[in-house]
Order: structure tokens, then C-alpha cells, then sequence
């Protein structure tokens, strides 16, 4: 769990982010109608149907403006169910005959971990780890870790070995 996390993010939403919400979510239900009798058993469909559940739940929450209940809601996504939706919906992108759907799935808990500020927090590690990286490179205490890849000098070229034929 992130202290940080808050639905403050998620309170100031542009009108046009919560209605890309609310966009998604009728989204999320016609692919769960249209899916439903053919798809009702894959794992990748009860992690839609779940994602299309909490998020109907946060709108609700959202309209109704109860602080408290969004900031739990968005914790439990965060420690429970964005990994989860995001992994099954990428496993859905490798199957292949269902690659659209998956990438659609995708690109939609993004969006919404974008709009909700669960991403925020994860931005924020990124940009702390970059700026160590770069004093590093700074400082000369990349070279010292680095310094044969940087030189360009290589331990080990490899050995050629002749396909038998």
C-alpha cells in the first residue's frame, strides 16, 4: 500500500476524464456482452468482468463524491487488482486470435490508472531512480560500474560455431 495514494487525483478529473470513464465502462460492457457466451470460462474473462465491476463501482463513488470509500478503492486496486487485470490482458495479447481485444483491454486499465493517479505514485519511483542514474553519470560513478561497456571493450566476443548440415 502507497501512503501517497489518494483520490484527490481522481476527485479533480476534468469533466472529459470522467467521461472517458464512463466511456470505458460502456465499453467494457459490450465486450462483456458480446463475449459472454463464448468466453465465459477463459481466465481472461473473469479478470474483465471484475475490471468492468470495480469500475462501475468507482463511478458510482465517484458521482456520489465519498472521499473515503474511492481512497480504499483505489488501494485495493493498486495492491490487488491493476497487476492482475494487466497480466491477464497481456496474456490475452500473446494468445493471438483475441490480440486486439487484449491490447483494447490494455489500453484501457492504463487509462484509467492514469485518470484514477494510481500511476502517479509509480511515476514518481521512475523519475527518483532516473535522477540517481544520471548523478551517477555525473559524478564518474557510472564509468567505474560500467566502464568496459562504456569503452566499448568487450570480455567476450563469443565463438562461431558452423551449423552441421
Amino acid at each position: 500500500m502507497h501512503p501517497k495514494m489518494s483520490a484527490t487525483r481522481l476527485l479533480a478529473a476534468s469533466g472529459a476524464e470522467k467521461r472517458a470513464l464512463v466511456d470505458i465502462h460502456e465499453l467494457l460492457d459490450r465486450l462483456y456482452v458480446r463475449n459472454r457466451n463464448q468466453h465465459r470460462r477463459s481466465h481472461w474473462f473473469k479478470s474483465l468482468g471484475q475490471f468492468r465491476k470495480q469500475l462501475g463501482l468507482l463511478i458510482g463513488e465517484l458521482e456520489d463524491g465519498k472521499t473515503n470509500t474511492l481512497e480504499q478503492r483505489l488501494r485495493f486496486w493498486d495492491e490487488r487488482c491493476i497487476h492482475q487485470w494487466y497480466l491477464t490482458f497481456t496474456q490475452l495479447v500473446a494468445a493471438g486470435p483475441f490480440a486486439v481485444m487484449g491490447l483494447v483491454l490494455m489500453a484501457a486499465t492504463a487509462r484509467i490508472c492514469k485518470i484514477s493517479g494510481i500511476t502517479e505514485f509509480y511515476e514518481e519511483i521512475g523519475s527518483e531512480d532516473m535522477k540517481v542514474v544520471l548523478q551517477s553519470v555525473n559524478e564518474g560513478g557510472a564509468a567505474e560500474s560500467w566502464g568496459e561497456l562504456v569503452a566499448g571493450e568487450e570480455e567476450d566476443e563469443g565463438e562461431v560455431i558452423e551449423r552441421e548440415e
